[in-house]
């Protein structure tokens, strides 16, 4: 070692806190080394000089601070120590039972259950084809009600991932119902976020063989604010060759500020639809 490393293992050696062979290592050098040895006298003269230096008492004030710290530690530890552990997972369980939770466990719970039933029906030769296949109807039936149930959930969340999420549930449902229709119109016309508005009108275009979805997409052109979604839906017009979209898309061209790219993409829309 060097003398710098000596000199760092001082203040351990007047502190006693040096082992029997680290102590010798380090007498041996300060007998051969003029240097370390007046630096180490230098450092114990400190350290002598230290150890006089008379400790304060702590104040009476101090002290009686220090007491009602120290109880409110103690009755803190002693009240988590009491806490039920039981009582705690229920209050968990009991604040994710929230109106968002409930579809997901419903489905995971459903699933688990459709596995069940498949594997019990497998295993019963007597089991008619037609009853089997009854069953099989009836539980992706009741899978595709629970997507759709936490799919309208979803839709309402304020993370826009769930909701773009929720949007991705179309694909997964075998029978998309009106109801289910109307709130994804509300999010393509509402939504604050311009991603899911334009995930929510890639959803309605798998679904244009329902004239209604049709309808409500010419229905949109007028509410389309940003020009994203503007140059999206215009698209999707030509996309689903709607005729009846060039009156709404003409509109969209009178809007005062339309962005001239967007202007641009609407007219070469409208000369492809008509």
């Amino acid at each position: 070692m060097e003398c710098k490393d000596y000199r760092e293992q001082f203040t351990a050696l007047l502190s006693d806190s040096l082992n029997q062979k680290q102590r010798i290592e380090i007498e041996i050098h300060l007998a051969g080394c003029a240097d370390c040895r007046k630096e180490f006298e230098d450092a114990r003269t400190i350290w002598d000089l230290m150890g006089e230096i008379p400790q304060p008492e702590p104040s009476a004030r101090m002290q009686n601070s220090f007491d009602v710290m120290l109880a409110n530690f103690k009755e803190e530890v002693r009240v988590k120590v009491k806490r039920n552990p039981v009582g705690e997972w229920l209050n968990r369980i009991r604040e994710y039972w929230s109106l968002q939770a409930q579809p997901r466990l419903a489905f995971s719970l459903l699933l688990v259950a459709a596995g069940l039933m498949g594997g019990y029906l497998l295993h019963q030769p007597a089991k008619s084809a037609i009853s089997y296949n009854k069953q099989i109807d009836s539980l992706s039936s009741q899978v595709s009600q629970l997507k759709q149930v936490m799919m309208l959930s979803l839709l309402s969340d304020p993370s826009a991932s769930q909701r773009m999420r929720a949007v991705s549930y179309t694909d997964e449902i075998s029978k998309v119902d009106l109801k289910v229709i109307g709130a994804l119109f509300t999010t393509l016309n509402g939504d604050p976020n311009v991603n899911v508005r334009l995930a929510t009108l890639e959803a309605l275009l798998k679904l244009a063989a329902e004239p209604k979805v049709r309808e409500g997409l010419v229905r949109s052109i007028d509410l389309q604010e940003e020009p994203m979604m503007q140059s999206a839906i215009a698209d999707a017009m030509v996309k689903l060759q709607e005729k009846s979209s060039v009156g709404s898309l003409q509109r969209l061209l009178n809007k005062k500020g339309l962005n001239k790219m967007v202007r641009v993409n609407i007219e070469k829309s409208i000369q492809k639809l008509i």
